[in-house]
C-alpha cells in the first residue's frame, strides 16, 4: 500500500511538474507576443506607458513559476519541503504585488498589510537561514556560526 501511495505521489508530482512548465512556455510566449505587438503597433512612449507594467508583471509570474518548479525538483530529490524555497516564492510573490500595484488605487490599510507581510516572510527567511546555518554548524560544516538559539530544527 505504501509503494502504491508514492507512486502516486510521485506521479502528481510529475504531472505538476509538466503542467507549470507547460503555463511558463505559455507565458513567456505571450510576452514575447505583447512585446511585439506593443513594439509593433504603438509608439514607444505610449508602450512603456501601456505595455511595460503589464510586462513586467507577467516576468514576475515567470520567475515565481520557475522557484515553483525548483521547490517541486527539490521536494523530488529529497523528498523533503524545503521551506526556504516556499518561503522565497511568498516573498517574490508579494514583491510583484507591491511592483505593479497603482499607489493611487490603494488604501493605506492595503499598503499596511503588504508591508506587515513582507516584513513577517523575510523575518521568516532570515530565521530559517540562521537555524539552517546552525543545524550545519552542529554538523560540523564551514559556514560560519550563528548566534540564535533555533533549537532542533530539521530545514
Amino acid at each position: 500500500m505504501e509503494r502504491y501511495l508514492k507512486a502516486l505521489q510521485r506521479g502528481i508530482i510529475y504531472l505538476t511538474l509538466f503542467i507549470i512548465s507547460l503555463l511558463l512556455i505559455l507565458a513567456l510566449i505571450d510576452v514575447f507576443i505583447k512585446l511585439y505587438d506593443g513594439l509593433i503597433n504603438n509608439p514607444l512612449r505610449a508602450f512603456i506607458e501601456l505595455q511595460y507594467p503589464q510586462l513586467i508583471d507577467l516576468f514576475l509570474v515567470i520567475i515565481i513559476g520557475v522557484e515553483l518548479l525548483e521547490t517541486i525538483k527539490g521536494f523530488l530529490r529529497d523528498e523533503i519541503l524545503h521551506v526556504e524555497l516556499v518561503v522565497l516564492v511568498a516573498i517574490i510573490a508579494i514583491s510583484r504585488k507591491v511592483i505593479v500595484w497603482g499607489i493611487s488605487k490603494t488604501t493605506s490599510q492595503e499598503m499596511f498589510s503588504l508591508a506587515a507581510m513582507l516584513a513577517a516572510l523575510a523575518l521568516t527567511y532570515w530565521v530559517i537561514k540562521t537555524c539552517y546555518k546552525k543545524k550545519y554548524n552542529k554538523l560540523g560544516s564551514k559556514l560560519p556560526k550563528a548566534n540564535s538559539s533555533c533549537g532542533d530544527v530539521n530545514v
